[in-house]
């Protein structure tokens, strides 16, 4: 079955503002008792610059960093998500990309 690559992009330009709430839940969260992932949201992040790379988008980021910036954050609201991701990761049961 081929893919139809433009439905693919549809969704995944969907999917884009899924984990910007995603991050921002994050980012939000309790340090002391986490109730979203930084993990997910990193793997979901890579994940999506991965594909729409392969899929020929010219995304003006390459990276988690500059996705987070990309959609609105500071610096250090990317530090804090990192820091948050780092600590998570310690514990963090799956995939890590």
């Amino acid at each position: 079955m081929a893919i139809d690559y433009d439905k693919l992009k549809y969704m995944l330009r969907i999917q884009h503002f899924d984990i910007e709430l995603f991050i921002e839940n994050v980012l939000e969260d309790s340090e002391e008792d986490p109730h979203y992932s930084a993990v997910t949201a990193t793997n979901l992040v890579k994940c999506y610059i991965e594909i729409m790379n392969e899929l020929g988008e010219n995304l003006s980021y390459s990276d988690v960093e500059g996705f987070v910036k990309n959609i609105g954050y500071s610096y250090e609201d990317y530090l804090l998500f990192e820091k948050k991701r780092k600590k998570e990761s310690e514990y963090y049961c799956g995939i890590q990309y």
